[in-house]
């Protein structure tokens, strides 16, 4: 099963004078009851966001799934947002 990511949305928000940023992905599947939506932070790996999602979908270990990008591209599960280029 092939799952397109795709960075949606963008937000700031400040804890202690330090600042988080925040990104909104949206996980594109073939399981159209799922809620695609997922906050994660932008230094976070994207390994993390593969978890929740499976978690999510009742899929079991999230390397039975490939996450890709919007062309075709797998994901490297131990990138971060930024490192991967999303908005």
């Amino acid at each position: 099963m092939s799952i397109p990511v795709r960075a949606v949305k963008e937000e700031d928000t400040t804890e202690d004078s330090a600042k988080n940023l925040y990104i909104t992905v949206k996980v594109a599947s073939q399981m159209n009851e799922l809620d695609p939506y997922f906050r994660v932070r932008r230094n976070e790996l994207l390994k993390q966001l593969m978890i929740r999602w499976c978690a999510r979908a009742d899929v079991g270990d999230y390397k039975t799934v490939r996450f890709l990008d919007p062309e075709g591209t797998r994901i490297n599960v131990n990138k971060t947002a930024d490192e991967f280029g999303m908005l």
